[in-house]
């Protein structure tokens, strides 16, 4: 479990740095909590789906040690940022 928690936080960091690098400002963003089960992992693609406790679907982007660490059905907490608006 803990290996899942690990792995989770890697993929929320993956996420951020994704998103700092794409130039956007840090205050113009906003954080989306995510809970859900994971549907499926494209392990040669870098990705795992979640389905939501609210129904929708979510991809994340992930390396391949994170990857390794999840599992179709396990129930995990990441946290999405939204994009954010383009600053004018």
């Amino acid at each position: 479990m803990n290996k899942t928690w690990i792995g989770l936080a890697v993929v929320a960091a993956l996420v951020a740095a994704t998103i700092g690098w794409s130039g956007q400002a840090p205050a113009q963003m906003k954080t989306e909590k995510i809970e859900g089960t994971v549907t499926s992992i494209d392990a040669r693609n870098g990705m795992v789906t979640l389905r939501g406790d609210d129904g929708q679907t979510h991809s994340f982007k992930g390396d391949a040690a994170t990857l390794n660490d999840l599992k179709v059905g396990d129930k995990v907490t990441l946290n999405k940022r939204a994009e954010a608006a383009p600053s004018r």
